[in-house]
């Protein structure tokens, strides 16, 4: 799409403005980011954080409506502070995962065989619904993650995963 002259102004005046904008914004509020790092003794990824709740500032001033909310700076705190919790939250899910050893030469070769063949006996077992979503799960990914990965509903995973626990439980378990 080709923009005339005054177009082209206008578009550039608009993001001259919006820089502006931002750059308000950013110094006004940059304190309050800096604050709930501290608050909440974020120290590793400290970068990472601050650029997530950098964004997440944006786009909440840009969704802002001043007609709803008395004051902007109490909004902006509370939806940065959540957003950050929900964060947090997230990063020590992903860190309680296990993930399998990559040192092969550690496992005994009868282990492995022993675990293809109850891998295997777990495939006769699952519908290939709980399949995949134990495979999914087992890369690492979320319920949310594979809901959209496999075009499904999450409560459709759910019920997948919970039949899967449900028949792998009474197959391994005594």
């Amino acid at each position: 799409m080709r923009l005339s002259g005054n177009k082209r102004v206008h578009a550039h005046q608009r993001g001259q403005h919006e820089t502006t904008k931002f750059e308000h914004y950013y110094k006004q509020y940059k304190n309050m980011i800096h604050y709930l790092l501290h608050r909440y003794h974020i120290q590793y990824g400290y970068e990472d954080y601050y650029q997530l709740l950098l964004i997440k500032l944006w786009t909440e001033i840009e969704r802002y409506d001043f007609s709803k909310t008395a004051s902007l700076d109490k909004y902006l705190y509370t939806k940065l502070k959540y957003y950050l919790i929900d964060c947090i939250r997230k990063q020590s899910k992903d860190s309680k995962r296990v993930s399998p050893t990559s040192n092969h030469e550690m496992l005994d070769q009868s282990f492995i065989e022993s675990h293809q063949f109850e891998t295997f006996s777990m495939l006769e077992i699952l519908s290939q619904d709980e399949l995949m979503w134990l495979t999914l799960t087992l890369q690492g990914f979320s319920t949310q993650e594979i809901a959209i990965y496999l075009n499904k509903s999450e409560s459709s995973i759910k019920y997948y995963r919970k039949n899967a626990r449900r028949k792998l439980k009474s197959h391994f378990l005594f």
